[in-house]
């Protein structure tokens, strides 16, 4: 009974294997990951599903974009300094390195497209804060407010890439970044 359920489930796997080899492309994972190669600026890419997205991104993306990669620096240097000025604590050591990610997230989707990343100028929220409590609450509000500036941006995108990491962060900070500020009682 035991070798009939490791045959079973070996067969699962090779039938899953197979069925994603033909679903999910080479090609297609590597469009999706910026890899496509180089793209002329006004070209467009058919997806898995054959139909064509575009490839640039306009103007007030691309305005968006740096907003964006701001706002996350923005977000990991204010969590920094809550640190620098408190202590490695928790939630803010965590969603710190979290933040660069998002960072790195949104510096990936620029390089794809061959916009210029901004400097992180070193810009920390204007939300004062002086004990644990008054810098989880901080948190709370930053959180609040990244996500209707994705709110913002999503209205402007019409780049299924950028709304989908938008969406993305934006997700990481109602669903993670948030509860996590909420339940932070020192």
């Amino acid at each position: 009974m035991k070798n009939i359920k490791s045959i079973t489930l070996i067969a699962i796997a090779i039938l899953v294997m197979v069925v994603n080899a033909f679903v999910y492309s080479p090609t297609q994972a590597a469009v999706e990951a910026g890899r496509g190669g180089p793209t002329n600026k006004w070209s467009q890419q058919p997806n898995a599903a054959g139909i064509t997205t575009a490839t640039t991104l306009s103007e007030q993306e691309v305005a968006d974009l740096a907003a964006a990669i701001q706002e996350e620096y923005t977000a990991m240097n204010t969590y920094q300094a809550v640190m620098d000025e408190l202590g490695n604590v928790q939630p803010f050591s965590r969603i710190a390195r979290s933040e660069q990610q998002h960072v790195n997230a949104l510096i990936r989707v620029a390089e794809r497209f061959g916009i210029d990343v901004p400097e992180n100028a070193g810009e920390v929220a204007e939300i004062a804060w002086s004990t644990l409590e008054d810098a989880c609450q901080m948190g709370v509000t930053f959180e609040q407010m990244d996500a209707a500036l994705y709110d913002e941006l999503l209205a402007n995108t019409t780049n299924p890439v950028l709304i989908r990491v938008y969406t993305n962060l934006q997700r990481a900070s109602l669903n993670n970044h948030l509860p996590a500020f909420e339940a932070c009682n020192p």
